[in-house]
């Protein structure tokens, strides 16, 4: 017969054999136990529902019987949340009697793990303000919650310096590996799709190891028990979200990578969502970032799969107003912020290989990409030596490669020219990943690619020697970019992979023309997903026969970055920009006819800026007005003070109430000639912007 302790002998044995990973905290809890302080230090370990605080504590426990210490784990979730039952759990026996309770932790100078500590509520305070301060400092205390205590004792400064937070975050890649394979989970197809369908979650991992297990599962997405799971998994994770409105909001979020009050309102389609915001931030499922807040991925990729399934109306809905939100606030936005939107409005589109490229699945804070410093190009050139990362894992047999033996040297080139662009990916820690250069093209930077045969070819084939006179001098007056070296390593390749394309995908709010040279197939892939032309004649094979070298253009400095986006992400080809010739011949009839909505409605002009409209004249000739006024307006941005001028006078000539001609000339005090000449430039300038921007 098994009794009950040896029951839980094998339980905890069987426990210990399946933890994993989790070295950093192991180590940071050994060296906090044997610390030797004179004031209470508190190790405080905070993460999301299911990431392992509870398995890490019970490891705690197990770590320190074998050092001798008498251990107490209370879980805040086991008992009455009271001050009778807080004490009972501590003290191993019904109790109300605080000295009591106190004296013994005191006396067997034991080792305190409390879990689940944010669902003890209004009793925080009490354990915060009553009984840490009589426990002596040789009773060492562990408290693990959803939220950092930083967050609910912030009104009390002098316990931040007490507490020693530790942060726990999922698995890395090879955790969860080792994981599965201790679970008796090896096969590497099935592996695969575990980790593709729980990601790196040590809760949702267990239970879809278990499925699998049982049930011999292997494609997850037509398994109606992962479904069911999923959904239970979302009740756990958001155990902590009661209200309605939040629920909506959150599932807002779903469709977004990162967002703000103004996406989530937008989403939503509500205005009033200022309180359900302000407690969505406060929530232990939500990271921040540069630009918002972000969900934890593997949340967010099941909350979707979950509301796609169960409510596939409401997702796509969702979905629609989200792209509609950005597609409005790419149109309009500064430039600066228009660099990252591109990146959030990619992560709208389903394309599978874009969502696997840029997206890979993390947390953030993970990686960050910053502007390289000279400090950093020991680390790059050594990771670039290594030739990890140069390919996609099953993509490239690097040992069937020949390296250019140009190769390092043009890197020394490249990092040494202060016209590159150098990104550098740096871990936590500060390590650099991986990084990125891009060189602008110009009459100074032609002769450092030409010396690179895999490079050069495409300089070649896009300029001929009498072409390459009418390019920009200087770099700093080139819109031509040559994206060179994209380089990454390690187990989190794919996350350091996915933060150094994000940070190149906004080099597009630029405009201008992008060039490409590469050997990998995946690459190429993703180069002509994005509506990159491949240039026949730079092909070459200075990387071997079985990995030719292809050339690619992206020519923005014509169609602009919002109709390259449209055309892509739906499945179309490039747009071709109008003939500035017959933009500023039907602009010009345009603004004579500019109240006149039959006129505007059915000119040439609406065909010519890619108006799409099937309605009434007059909502075809207001999306023309619109249209009209916003190129004004971004012809404005870098205009001199003569153009400026010369947009006033359109304005005061043709768009303003009861204008004309002669009203023009007198409130630009300017004579009927000036005022002429000041329309004609002023046309010419606005058909340039509008045959720039349009589709």
């Amino acid at each position: 017969m098994v009794t009950a302790s040896s029951l839980a002998d094998v339980v905890n044995r069987l426990e210990e054999e399946l933890f994993v990973g989790r070295e950093p905290e192991l180590r940071a809890f050994r060296s906090w136990l044997h610390a030797d302080t004179n004031f209470p230090d508190l190790l405080n370990v905070s993460g999301p529902s299911g990431v392992g605080k509870s398995a890490l504590l019970r490891t705690f426990q197990r770590i320190a019987v074998d050092e001798g210490r008498a251990v107490t784990l209370a879980d805040g979730g086991g008992f009455p949340a009271t001050v009778r039952g807080l004490l009972s759990a501590l003290h191993g026996s019904m109790t109300d009697d605080v000295d009591d309770v106190v004296a013994h932790l005191n006396r067997t100078r034991s080792v305190v793990l409390l879990d689940t500590f944010d669902q003890l509520g209004d009793l925080t305070d009490y354990v915060r303000a009553e009984l840490l301060p009589r426990l002596t400092t040789r009773v060492r205390v562990v408290i693990a919650g959803r939220y950092p205590l930083g967050l609910a004792w912030g009104g009390n400064e002098s316990w931040h310096k007490l507490i020693r937070p530790l942060r726990l975050e999922a698995f890395s890649p090879s955790e969860s590996r080792e994981y599965l394979l201790r679970r008796g989970l090896g096969e590497p197809q099935v592996v695969s799709e575990i980790l593709r369908a729980a990601g790196r979650s040590p809760l949702a991992l267990s239970l879809a190891s278990d499925l699998s297990l049982r049930f011999g599962i292997q494609d997850f997405d037509r398994a109606p028990e992962w479904r069911l799971i999923v959904r239970s998994l979302l009740e756990r994770l958001l155990l902590e979200v009661r209200d309605p409105q939040l629920r909506e909001l959150i599932e807002a979020c779903v469709t977004v990578r990162q967002f703000d009050e103004a996406t989530l309102a937008a989403v939503t389609g509500r205005t009033d969502i200022s309180v359900a915001f302000a407690q969505l931030c406060q929530l232990s499922i939500v990271s921040p970032t540069a630009h918002g807040l972000m969900l934890h991925e593997d949340l967010r990729r099941w909350l979707a799969e979950d509301l796609a399934w169960r409510n596939p109306e409401r997702y796509n809905a969702l979905r629609a107003r989200a792209l509609a939100f950005y597609t409005e606030r790419l149109r309009s936005a500064p430039r600066d912020e228009r660099e990252w939107l591109v990146a959030d409005r990619l992560f709208l589109w389903g394309n599978a290989l874009i969502q696997q490229l840029f997206f890979c699945a993390e947390e953030p804070g993970q990686v960050m990409v910053e502007p390289g410093k000279p400090a950093d190009l020991v680390e790059i050139e050594g990771l670039f030596s290594s030739s990890s990362g140069r390919s996609l894992a099953a993509d490239v047999d690097l040992a069937r490669l020949t390296r250019p033996t140009e190769d390092a040297e043009f890197l020394t080139t490249i990092l040494e020219c202060p016209a590159t662009r150098l990104r550098v990916a740096r871990g936590r820690e500060g390590r650099v990943l991986g990084f990125s250069t891009v060189l602008p093209v110009c009459q100074e930077t032609i002769p450092l690619l030409d010396v690179h045969p895999a490079y050069a070819p495409l300089v070649r084939a896009s300029w001929g020697p009498g072409q390459r006179a009418a390019l920009p001098v200087a770099p700093a007056t080139s819109n031509i970019f040559y994206l060179l070296h994209t380089v990454y390593e390690g187990e989190m390749a794919g996350v350091v992979r996915a933060a150094l394309l994000r940070d190149l995908a906004s080099l597009f709010a630029k405009g201008g023309i992008h060039l490409c040279a590469t050997f990998v197939p995946a690459h190429k892939q993703m180069l002509e997903t994005c509506g990159f032309e491949r240039v026949p004649a730079a092909r070459n094979q200075v990387w071997g026969p079985d990995y030719p070298v292809d050339g690619y253009v992206l020519d923005l400095s014509q169609i602009g970055v919002e109709p390259w986006m449209d055309a892509v992400m739906n499945g179309r080809p490039l747009p071709r920009p109008p003939a500035r010739d017959d933009v500023e011949s039907e602009l010009q009839t345009a603004l004579r006819q500019w109240n006149d909505d039959g006129q505007l409605a059915r000119s040439r002009l609406p065909e010519l800026l890619g108006v799409i409209s099937d309605g009434a004249d007059g909502a075809r000739a207001a999306v023309v007005r619109q249209r009209i006024l916003q190129g004004i307006a971004q012809g404005r941005v870098n205009a001199p003070p003569v153009l400026d001028k010369a947009y006033r006078a359109i304005e005061l000539t043709y768009l303003l109430p009861n204008c004309s001609q002669k009203g023009g000339a007198r409130r630009l005090a300017v004579s009927r000639a000036t005022l002429y000449r000041l329309l004609k430039r002023g046309v010419q300038g606005l058909a340039s912007e509008l045959s720039r921007s349009s589709t």
